[in-house]
């Protein structure tokens, strides 16, 4: 499959959104993260940007929600528009009734782990999910540093697809850029979301395509 690039408006300037992803319109989607200041040690986007980032019809919206107990706020996430909504297992003990309710409601469904836990407690998910996100940052703040240590799990869970021979995007969200993209290619990633190193570049397009084509190789 060709690489997709999200960029994820937490690196935005969000006064400017609508401004900030006109620059970014060559990219395939963009990337809400969700806070809760729970799961993880801060507070993001609701529901409500979600919302207003899908009314404007730039981009596919990937919500991404590091939040406690996703399964009770699902339905928000779907009726502000979201077009893939990915979970972290971590924060629920019904991953499958999440995955019921966004299948039931037409989206791509994505399952996410944090650094410290280990790929195989996806595996008996992958037949009924779109999308397998690693995190190669502690979750909870942008700008960190990729973690290099994480594409061993990248590895073993392109290996697993591979093996089920499923069409599941493999995603990494943490310190892409120029350098780390190639790496996490190389280990079989195809799906990856940069913040600081695209809307902190003087052309984010540029940075988008620069990307992507390095990606591709």
């Amino acid at each position: 499959m060709k690489p997709l690039i999200a960029p994820s408006i937490l690196a935005a300037d969000h006064t400017k959104i609508a401004a900030a992803l006109g620059q970014v319109s060559n990219s395939d989607w963009v990337h809400v993260d969700v806070m809760d200041n729970h799961f993880v040690p801060n507070l993001s986007f609701s529901s409500n940007m979600t919302k207003d980032v899908k009314q404007l019809q730039i981009l596919p919206v990937d919500t991404h929600l590091m939040i406690s107990e996703p399964e009770n706020w699902l339905m928000q996430y779907i009726d502000a528009g979201s077009d893939s909504i990915t979970f972290h297992l971590e924060a629920t003990n019904k991953a499958q009734r999440c995955i019921e309710i966004i299948k039931e409601n037409h989206r791509s469904v994505g399952i996410a782990i944090k650094p410290k836990t280990d790929f195989s407690i996806v595996v008996p998910f992958l037949s009924s999910i779109d999308m397998v996100l690693v995190m190669t940052v502690e979750p909870g703040f942008g700008g960190q540093k990729f973690m290099e240590d994480q594409m061993t799990k990248v590895r073993a869970i392109r290996s697993e697809i591979d093996k089920t021979q499923l069409e599941i995007r493999l995603q990494v969200d943490g310190g892409i850029d120029e350098d780390s993209i190639v790496k996490a290619s190389e280990a079989g990633a195809d799906f990856f979301v940069a913040g600081s190193s695209v809307f902190n570049a003087q052309d984010p397009a540029l940075a988008v395509t620069r990307l992507r084509k390095l990606a591709s190789k």
